[in-house]
């Protein structure tokens, strides 16, 4: 998903307000940041904020070097705005404070706005299935019947017995099957994507199973190692 459009492109490179520095090794680029600067005075001109649009590395060392960079530019901004989908990027900052001051109850400090962006959708139960036959799930053996419901498209009203062995997925047109899932095309498309688990769905009622016994097994099955990460505009 970090496939860019000449008009993306265009607004990167073209755009006179952006800056873009990256870290290359042995001749490959390892990661990239396209920022700017945001003005916060009208009389002072050296009192900006730098607004980082996109901060892309692949590995730990890449980010390292590029916080180096920014670390280096204590002297000539106030603060860095950082636009990202790291989740847990807390983990990585001295201080996760966003300047407010501002207390969240009881004591907890504030540290970024979030939002949610992008929404997948499942068009067709059954041919998502049928593209995931040579993958692996994580090498869980269970024997499941999906129940989906999608309110818009009555034809993705599906029902599938889907049998994994050590992983491996197949259709079956038997009804024997060791435990029942309902759930809505809305919470399968972000489940499948990794976006949430089982479990959190199952605490929050948007997932139906039939023997609580099997919450552990579709937990493991479901597990995605890696989140999705799309930062190319509509």
């Amino acid at each position: 998903m970090f496939l860019k459009t000449q008009s993306e492109l265009s607004f990167i490179f073209n755009n006179p307000d952006n800056y873009v520095i990256a870290m290359e090794q042995e001749g490959t680029v390892q990661g990239y940041i396209a920022f700017s600067f945001n003005k916060q005075s009208d009389s002072n001109f050296m009192l900006n904020n730098l607004v980082i649009k996109e901060w892309i590395y692949e590995t730990p060392e890449a980010l390292l070097e590029l916080s180096t960079f920014l670390n280096s530019q204590a002297d000539q901004v106030n603060r860095i705005e950082w636009n990202t989908q790291e989740e847990n990027v807390h983990f990585f900052l001295e201080d996760v404070r966003n300047g407010t001051n501002h207390l969240i109850p009881s004591v907890y400090h504030a540290s970024a706005v979030s939002g949610i962006g992008l929404m997948y959708r499942i068009i067709n139960v059954k041919g998502f299935f049928d593209e995931l036959l040579t993958r692996n799930f994580n090498g869980v053996t269970l024997t499941f019947k999906l129940n989906v419901m999608d309110s818009l498209l009555a034809k993705n009203n599906q029902q599938l017995i889907v049998e994994a062995v050590n992983g491996t997925i197949k259709m079956l047109e038997s009804d024997s099957y060791d435990v029942e899932v309902t759930i809505d095309v809305a919470e399968l498309s972000s489940l499948v994507m990794g976006v949430v688990t089982v479990q959190e769905l199952f605490m929050l009622s948007r997932i139906q199973i039939s023997d609580n016994q099997y919450l552990q097994a579709l937990q493991q099955f479901f597990y995605v190692f890696e989140k999705p990460t799309c930062i190319s505009a509509f």
